[in-house]
């Protein structure tokens, strides 16, 4: 026979609002307790409703809510855990507080204090089989009519917002530059490195646009467009690798005082470019196929995020290095080297700086969206500024491209 289990456990946060999450599948594993989900709640009434079904030779099996401090989550989970045997494991959830909660139950409310990631596990200590079941779950807080929260998780709060703030803004920005591209083409001053400019933008204003449609999908029925959402940021990706590249081989003079670069440069250049290319590549296929969600909250908690940190960092030692011996050698180009030189150090080493602190300072629950604001307002920050530099206007004394597109030298 089959035991099929309804319920709803609500949860009373003292908090203002909330996000939902719809999980659907299968757990089969010959182990005693396994992570299956992990959900922020930020409300003031949430539901984690669940229908699950097993057979009967697997009773009796337990749902197990853990929350985020030391004392829980971290305690029995990950590399740092030394709790070991599913009783172990079970001691240290609070019975008193419903978190373990045999799945015989209908409806448990439970209280948490603050707004705290939950971790939801599934054990039978007694079984010889281990587990077996299937599960669909709903983690919801809020109102079901609020759009912008009800499908959200706490970490993933007004990213929506932003990314359609910063699509708005990049499809104006898109529209200046496909207008400076015209000017500077009638004059024969359409160099490689506008170009590259101008695909980063568009590249960009794609990425965001399919960002937004798959979080307008997940706002509307909480399942979203995964594949829609790995190639808006992909599209990301390759728009800050274009723009970086972009700025380095401006910052060595390539279309400004040189036609080509010497060899040399260009290998350090080309290596760099390949290393950054790769590194995002195997982000993506690790984060599909290695990124643990019972511990790795956001991109930026892995190692492969550090590993971006740092060759932006690397970036950022070429830029200075290449900047420094091109004035040198070309002081007449002063007027553009300078304050280019000055906005586009702290355009290289704000985002480092921001997701280093927010991972020290900033609590987990708000990383993600905050460094997501920030990422994009800095791209947004380096296009803008970008194009102001490079305006051909009559009033712009720094105007870098002085020559037409074949007499560069």
């Amino acid at each position: 026979m089959v035991r099929i289990l309804r319920g709803v456990l609500v949860l009373y946060l003292l908090v203002e609002r909330g996000f939902s999450k719809y999980m659907e599948g299968e757990l089969k594993t010959g182990e005693n307790w396994a992570f299956l989900a992990r959900f922020c709640f930020l409300s003031l009434e949430g539901k984690f409703e669940y229908d699950i079904e097993y057979a009967e030779e697997y009773e009796v099996q337990n749902l197990d809510l853990y929350y985020d401090t030391d004392t829980q989550w971290p305690l029995v989970y990950g590399s740092s855990s030394n709790l070991t045997s599913c009783q172990e494991k079970e001691a240290v959830l609070q019975v008193e507080n419903n978190q373990f909660i045999n799945l015989t139950t209908e409806v448990v409310n439970f209280r948490t204090a603050r707004e705290r990631w939950w971790f939801v596990a599934i054990s039978n200590c007694r079984s010889a089989k281990g587990l077996n079941l299937r599960y669909k779950l709903w983690l919801t807080n809020g109102d079901r009519g609020d759009f912008f929260h009800h499908h959200f998780s706490a970490d993933e709060f007004y990213i929506l917002p932003i990314l359609l703030g910063y699509g708005g803004s990049n499809l104006i920005l898109l529209l200046f530059t496909f207008r400076t591209a015209v000017q500077l083409r009638s004059r024969q001053l359409l160099h490689v490195t506008y170009k590259l400019f101008f695909s980063s933008v568009l590249l960009q204003g794609f990425g965001i646009f399919l960002l937004s449609l798959s979080y307008l999908s997940y706002g509307m029925n909480g399942h979203g467009l995964p594949f829609m959402k790995t190639m808006g940021r992909i599209l990301e990706s390759t728009s800050e690798i274009m723009f970086m590249l972009l700025i380095i081989l401006l910052a060595k003079g390539y279309t400004v005082t040189r036609a080509r670069l010497r060899q040399w440069a260009s290998i350090k250049v080309t290596v760099f470019i390949c290393a950054y290319i790769l590194c995002y590549k195997a982000v993506f296929v690790a984060e599909q196929l290695y990124f643990d969600p019972g511990s790795v909250l956001y991109l930026y908690e892995s190692v492969w995020g550090y590993i971006l940190v740092i060759l932006r960092i690397i970036g950022w030692i070429m830029f200075i290095y290449s900047t420094f011996f091109t004035i040198k050698h070309y002081p007449e180009k002063g007027g553009f080297y300078y304050p280019f030189f000055c906005f586009y150090t702290l355009w290289f080493v704000s985002g480092p700086i921001i997701i280093v602190l927010g991972n020290m300072y900033i609590p987990k629950w708000v990383r993600e969206k905050v460094v997501c604001g920030v990422e994009h307002g800095i791209c947004l920050l380096g296009h803008t500024v970008f194009l102001i530099l490079t305006r051909p206007s009559a009033h712009n004394k720094n105007f870098p491209y002085h020559v037409r597109t074949t007499q560069v030298k």
